[in-house]
């Protein structure tokens, strides 16, 4: 730990132990957060390479319990009403969310979330879990953390990274994943095929069997969770065509209606790469396909009067102390 790194986190520590900003919450206008997770497995370590996003299992279930001691767990349709004007949430109010649909949802997360009684909202990227397929950006993650290739020249603009350390991998995989993220569909796989092919990788097995199946979405949804949307194929919304926007929105919602046999109405912004990750054009797409809230990246409490469509969520810290620490400070309207 950096000296100058103890002031500041004795004070952190100091003020979660006394109450203080619980206390100081109860002045600030109400609000709710959301919390933003992706995976959940026993040992993160083991999916950096492909998921890259993932929680170990004690980290989540530490969360969990702090969250079902701490404060009030509340789904996604209770902070929608409470945005529109309808009843006042409970204090301390928290929306559980997860991107994206990998299969450690079901068969880790799922029963974590039961054994403490804490609603979730699962949005599913719909093309990875129809196929199951492992989605670009983790083909993509695997390709350049793990390629002996001692360099790739990226085709979009000729520019060559060298892959000869953590930190020149690192600005491939930014370069990469931005320009997967402004494609979609056929032209999206392809750039991901051909990258896959310059680098001379083979997936492994585990990379296809890193998504939930649609038996298990249902089920998930039968356990009492919320199912959304997450588009089609993952791309940046604001840096895709207006067609291709409406394509990706407008297909993921229908795809899981006729998988569910019931309305979609949540729909999460996928943010692979790139900012922002959605527009006035986007949110007017969600509008007009029927949406009741759609949730971002961008941090920050939910609050009365919020556009439902554009609402805000915080990722999850691994810390602990960080973790309330930063749903303290979100409730008093900080962003963190």
């Amino acid at each position: 730990m950096a000296p100058a790194s103890i002031p500041k986190n004795w004070i952190k520590k100091t003020l979660l132990k006394t109450g203080s900003l619980r206390l100081a919450a109860r002045f600030a206008m109400p609000a709710a957060v959301m919390l933003m997770y992706h995976s959940v497995v026993e040992n993160a370590t083991l999916t950096e390479n492909t998921i890259g996003t993932s929680k170990s299992s004690a980290i989540f279930e530490a969360h969990m319990r702090a969250l079902a001691r701490q404060f009030t767990p509340v789904s996604i349709d209770q902070v929608v009403a409470f945005v529109n004007g309808g009843a006042q949430l409970p204090p301390r109010s928290v929306v559980v969310t997860f991107d994206d649909g990998f299969l450690d949802n079901y068969e880790v997360a799922l029963p974590i979330l039961n054994r403490y009684g804490i609603p979730a909202t699962i949005y599913v990227l719909v093309d990875a879990v129809h196929t199951g397929i492992a989605p670009w950006y983790c083909r993509i993650n695997y390709a350049l953390r793990t390629t002996q290739k001692p360099a790739w020249t990226d085709p979009e603009n000729g520019h060559t990274f060298a892959l000869d350390s953590p930190d020149n991998r690192k600005q491939a995989l930014a370069a990469a994943w931005g320009a997967g993220a402004r494609k979609t569909g056929a032209a999206q796989a392809e750039y991901v095929r051909h990258l896959e092919e310059i680098l001379q990788i083979q997936l492994p097995p585990e990379m296809n069997r890193l998504m939930l199946n649609w038996d298990q979405v249902r089920a998930l949804k039968k356990a009492g969770h919320v199912i959304g949307a997450h588009t089609l194929t993952h791309p940046n919304l604001a840096h895709v065509t207006k067609e291709e926007a409406q394509s990706e929105i407008a297909g993921s919602k229908q795809r899981l209606e006729k998988e569910l046999g019931e309305p979609v109405d949540h729909f999460s912004y996928p943010h692979p790469a790139l900012n922002p990750n959605y527009s006035q054009q986007t949110i007017q797409i969600t509008r007009d396909q029927g949406f009741k809230s759609a949730v971002l990246t961008t941090s920050g409490p939910v609050r009365r009067g919020d556009d439902p469509l554009s609402l805000h969520r915080i990722y999850a810290a691994n810390d602990l102390d960080q973790w309330t620490w930063n749903l303290q400070c979100t409730f008093l309207g900080r962003r963190v």
